[in-house]
């Protein structure tokens, strides 16, 4: 039960980032935002908000979760235990997300949930746990003690010295880091403030409805430049999968360099993509340009061609 809980969080942040790729529009705000946008860590540097509820209405949606699963056995071991002991289907009881990050990128991951509570959540796992004791031939009954101070809730077992920390921002909005162990670093990475400065002004100048947007607030050194971060999202009209980008640099001369660096890298892809017509047609929907001191990218691509294109990828790139 110790390490299932770990793993099955882990599970949970992959599946966000697998199913994000193919997301549709959204109708409203996050849950998972709206829950955590208040309590931004002031050390954050990235953030990327999901909404994967409209998701399963992408002809993608079944084929690209199938993969995902076929490639991540052990995550589809753990779903199928899920919803054969709990009844609960994982990737329809996860409604949205927001993955917030500071330089070193070690996530706090917030999930909307879609029907559930802290206390089917919590029962749940009760469960998985006694089907597993019983598997191990223990007759020994599960049971999970909370104990909640501010927004942490602390859940340990009787036997075990490890504890989980996960805090609870909304009754169907939960948050977890890359070690659920760790009570410090759930605890700090919910104290904080809305967003200011650079990430801030970047999240600004997205939609924070679209299916899928991101802010970055990071420094990084090109041959040409600087880079100051970027933001960007992902929207879908009739079938079509727009997204649009744009990469913050110091100085206008240096996204002046950066986009014919951009175009340079384009020439070369559309060169190499020249017998796979599918992503050829992708490739001449990208636009590179500069302006002022950030590069603004554009691509688009049909909902319906996604499946198709990925061994056209692997056999070019």
């Amino acid at each position: 039960m110790r390490r299932m809980l770990p793993r099955m969080l882990k599970h949970a942040a992959l599946v966000t980032v697998a199913l994000s790729l193919f997301a549709a529009p959204a109708a409203a705000q996050s849950k998972s935002w709206t829950a955590v946008s208040k309590s931004v860590n002031t050390g954050a540097a990235i953030v990327v908000g999901v909404n994967l509820k409209p998701i399963r209405a992408t002809t993608t949606y079944a084929s690209a979760l199938k993969l995902f699963l076929d490639e991540e056995e052990s995550a589809k071991q753990a779903f199928e235990m899920i919803k054969g002991t709990c009844a609960i289907d994982v990737p329809a009881a996860i409604s949205d997300a927001t993955v917030i990050m500071k330089n070193d990128e070690k996530p706090l991951v917030v999930l909307g949930l879609d029907g559930l509570d802290e206390t089917k959540v919590v029962a749940c796992l009760e469960k998985i746990g006694n089907a597993m004791a019983q598997a191990a031939g223990s007759t020994v009954a599960i049971k999970l003690t909370a104990k909640k101070k501010g927004k942490v809730t602390e859940y340990s077992m009787a036997g075990e010295k490890k504890k989980i920390y996960i805090a609870w921002l909304a009754a169907d909005v939960l948050a977890f880091t890359d070690d659920p162990n760790d009570k410090g670093k759930i605890t700090k990475m919910i104290a904080g403030k809305p967003p200011k400065g650079a990430l801030g002004s970047m999240i600004a100048k997205v939609s924070t409805t679209a299916p899928i947007w991101f802010a970055v607030s990071k420094k990084d050194k090109e041959e040409w430049g600087t880079i100051l971060g970027g933001y960007g999202q992902v929207d879908i009209t009739g079938g079509t999968i727009t997204g649009t980008g744009h990469l913050v640099v110091a100085k206008p001369a240096e996204a002046v360099a950066a986009a014919a660096e951009g175009n340079k890298g384009l020439a070369e892809a559309k060169t190499e993509a020249a017998q796979a017509a599918g992503v050829l047609k992708v490739l001449n929907t990208i636009t590179i340009t500069a302006a002022g001191s950030q590069v603004d990218m554009t691509g688009s691509v049909a909902d319906k061609d996604i499946m198709g294109l990925l061994p056209q990828l692997d056999s070019i790139f």
